[in-house]
């Protein structure tokens, strides 16, 4: 793909995130009717992306929505040991712009790292250095646009997504050590330079772990919520349930799944369970 037309796709994908019909400020708000396919992480997983795309055929369900997240950093590495997962985001890009009432993207602490430069260690190497290796090997001297381009395109994706019924979809949520200073209101206010700083609100919403009963039991009165669906901690079998309230999806490896959410009714952890699909069995 050359570097203007990297450029143009995350341009035109920005746009498409930024004017959401579904969006106020940084939320996502999911219809009543239709379903929702939840993905977690993919890390460069290519054919559980292609299984994803097969899966939902947008084409032929027009009130069926997708949303996705953390699609770089991991897989194999480039002959010049550059991370190769621009080339996948690139194609979910292209994706969304064929799809763009149905194809959501979720802001992801990887993401959050690219583009403010903080190293990710894995197997001795940086990931996150590896990853803008990519853009001056495909783009040479247009690296540094293709690069500006990706970055305002992550900045663009929102960072939480609601269902009527109250099922809140986040790529993580805030630590119990890290809600006495949290500022829940990022969900519904612009966002300023100091809400994407390291220990700022974004940054905590995005990065935290260890989530307890009480902490979500305070998360769910703070944004009237009953059950949250995230991503970021790795799930061996592709799902895990966390403190009864917290479902975590993980698309990463080959027991990845992803989540059908018929969007005009109620649901339950253990519908939740019910529901998953392997994506290895989707020919």
């Amino acid at each position: 793909m050359s570097a203007g037309h990297a450029i143009d796709i995350f341009q035109h994908a920005a746009e498409n995130n930024r004017f959401d019909p579904i969006r106020s400020a940084q939320m996502l708000y999911f219809p009543s009717v239709g379903e929702l396919l939840v993905t977690g992480d993919l890390h460069n997983h290519r054919r559980n992306f292609e299984r994803i795309v097969k899966a939902a055929s947008l084409d032929m369900f027009p009130r069926r929505h997708v949303l996705l997240q953390e699609i770089i950093h991991g897989g194999a590495l480039g002959a010049d040991g550059e991370d190769t997962s621009l080339d996948l985001l690139l194609d979910a890009v292209e994706w969304s712009l064929k799809f763009p009432r149905q194809v959501h993207f979720l802001l992801a602490n990887h993401d959050w790292a690219q583009i403010f430069g903080m190293a990710i260690l894995k197997e001795g190497y940086d990931l996150t250095e590896r990853f803008s290796r990519a853009f001056t090997l495909r783009y040479g001297g247009r690296a540094d646009d293709v690069r500006e381009a990706f970055r305002k395109f992550v900045l663009s994706m929102p960072l939480a997504g609601i269902t009527v019924t109250g099922i809140f979809l986040s790529h993580s949520l805030p630590t119990w050590r890290d809600l006495g200073d949290f500022d829940s209101t990022i969900l519904r206010r612009p966002l300023v330079e100091s809400d994407y700083l390291r220990n700022g609100s974004v940054y905590k919403l995005l990065w935290g772990r260890s989530q307890t009963e009480s902490s979500l039991d305070k998360l769910s009165k703070m944004w009237f919520s009953e059950l949250f669906i995230c991503g970021h901690q790795q799930q061996d079998k592709g799902w895990g349930v966390l403190a009864k309230r917290m479902f975590i999806v993980d698309s990463s490896h080959n027991h990845g799944v992803m989540l059908p959410l018929d969007l005009s009714r109620q649901h339950t952890i253990d519908d939740f369970k019910k529901a998953i699909m392997p994506l290895a069995a989707i020919a």
